[in-house]
């Protein structure tokens, strides 16, 4: 034993850590107490030892440990360690020791250091080892929730997205919110989510992140946003704030319900429709029967009638009469019931028998009417359905322009589809009026009765037809979009 270890052995004996000592042959010298209760081996058994006999109670076999290293490099060895760092002249090592615990085994974090004489040479080495298994258990558990985190975030059928929540910078989004916004990740990452065009109002995200509750966030609050393609989406945002290296951050989730809101005002639509047919079927055919008893008597009266100054009451009173048949027309071919008559044919061919009244009609209001009439397929079609649909989309796109305007009736091909085209030049539609287009008794012209589009989307219905509606302050386009695949 070198003569210059032994002042260091009671001070070993007292520290907290595993520790032991080598001289400079690398025979234990100190084997403290700390390492008993976690070897379970006695120094007195061990003092004096050589021959990598410290690596024993750790690996079940004799090979170089930590303390080693302090005399020469073994890179070779250093593969047994998790971790080998070398700081001045300490070792920094982490390592699973297979034979501790009755061969439990325990993760050790290690530490060597060299000890110098008076004159600076090596006379031994000396290495404590703390058991860091429930830190070793704690980073492992960290790391699986970190993969589940991260594969459930990445697998999502939600956008889901991480941003720092002072300056809304994007740290990660999963593959649906890039989908939706129409992007590479890199492209992503370190923008503003505000930037994104995402919010269809950034200040209602700003208004909605400012309520949240650090501990409760918030959940499914209802949002207008938009996707890659410009059009609008509806969400319920839920959100919550998370920590990420000691910065607050927001992990916000979108639930798309674009297509469960589209549904319930379908039914909604639907719905109406059916009271409607209901009150058609019962009042209608009562109503038109008068109706068309008065009309005739009404034009006997006119002829029979010699009273030149009663010839405009007549004239006023048989108009109205006409206008109060079409309202009951429309009640009634709402409350139809009678399969289609389909027959393999050419739009176009309907809408040039329709052209010359719907080119009178805007003549009379001094407007236009342009025919577009492209190569299309034959399709299945009730011709007086459709001849309805056109003349009562033509006669809303007419209604709505000043004079001078013109009116675009077009069809083409989309695909495997047929797609017919009525563009106005009209003002628009309002955004709130949008999504009840269809809905009986819901209009927006003054005298309107809130029919005709929804016999319109009856028809479309009755064919399987699907109508898209284009608008802004340039005119309004109906796409009504005949399916075919």
């Amino acid at each position: 034993m070198d003569c210059d270890l032994p002042y260091y052995l009671d001070i070993v004996d007292f520290l907290p850590d595993a520790t032991f000592v080598v001289d400079s042959r690398r025979r234990i010298v100190a084997w403290n107490k700390a390492l008993e209760e976690l070897t379970g081996i006695k120094k007195d058994t061990l003092i004096g030892a050589g021959d990598y006999a410290y690596a024993v109670p750790f690996y079940g076999e004799r090979r170089p440990v930590l303390v080693d290293f302090v005399f020469w490099e073994d890179r070779k060895n250093e593969i047994h360690y998790k971790l080998v760092e070398r700081k001045s002249n300490h070792i920094f090592g982490e390592a699973f020791s297979p034979h501790l615990y009755g061969g439990k085994g325990a993760h050790l974090a290690c530490t060597a250091a060299p000890i110098l004489d008076d004159k600076g040479n090596l006379i031994g080495a000396i290495q404590s080892i703390r058991d860091i298994s429930r830190c070793a258990q704690t980073e492992n558990e960290l790391r699986l929730s970190e993969e589940r985190f991260s594969r459930a975030f990445r697998a999502s059928p939600n956008m889901m997205s991480i941003s720092y929540l002072d300056d809304h910078a994007i740290i990660d989004v999963n593959d649906v919110f890039l989908q939706t916004v129409g992007r590479a990740r890199e492209e992503v990452i370190g923008k503003k989510i505000t930037d994104l065009g995402l919010w269809l109002d950034p200040a209602e995200r700003d208004r909605i992140v400012a309520s949240i509750d650090e501990n409760a966030g918030i959940r499914n609050v209802e949002i207008v946003f938009r996707d890659k393609s410009g059009g609008d989406r509806h969400g319920l945002f839920s959100a919550e704030i998370i920590e990420i290296h000691s910065r607050k951050c927001l992990l916000g989730i979108i639930n798309d319900v674009t297509d469960r809101v589209h549904c319930d005002r379908e039914m909604a639509r639907l719905d109406r429709l059916y009271l409607v047919g209901e009150m058609a079927a019962t009042i209608a055919h009562e109503i038109r029967n008068p109706l068309t008893n008065i009309l005739g008597f009404t034009e006997i009266l006119k002829t029979e009638s010699q009273d030149a100054a009663n010839s405009s009451y007549f004239d006023y009173i048989i108009e109205e009469l006409h206008h109060a048949n079409s309202i009951v027309e429309e009640f009634l071919f709402l409350a139809r019931s009678k399969p289609l008559v389909l027959k393999k044919q050419n739009i176009n061919d309907i809408l040039q028998a329709i052209a010359p009244l719907i080119k009178a009609s805007s003549v009379h209001d001094k407007k236009s009417v342009e025919f577009e009439l492209n190569e299309i397929e034959e399709i299945p079609l009730d011709e007086k359905e459709i001849r309805q649909l056109v003349l009562n989309l033509a006669r809303n796109g007419l209604e709505a322009m000043p004079p001078g305007g013109v009116l675009t009736i077009r069809t083409f091909m989309n695909h495997q589809d047929v797609v017919l085209e009525v563009i106005d030049r009209g003002p628009g539609i309002p955004p709130e009026a949008l999504d009840k287009l269809g809905t009986p008794f819901f209009t927006t012209k003054e005298n309107g009765t809130g029919l005709g589009l929804a016999v319109c989307y009856n028809i479309a219905d009755r064919h399987k037809a699907e109508i898209k509606v284009k608008t802004g302050r340039q005119g309004t386009t109906f796409f009504i979009i005949f399916k075919q695949a």
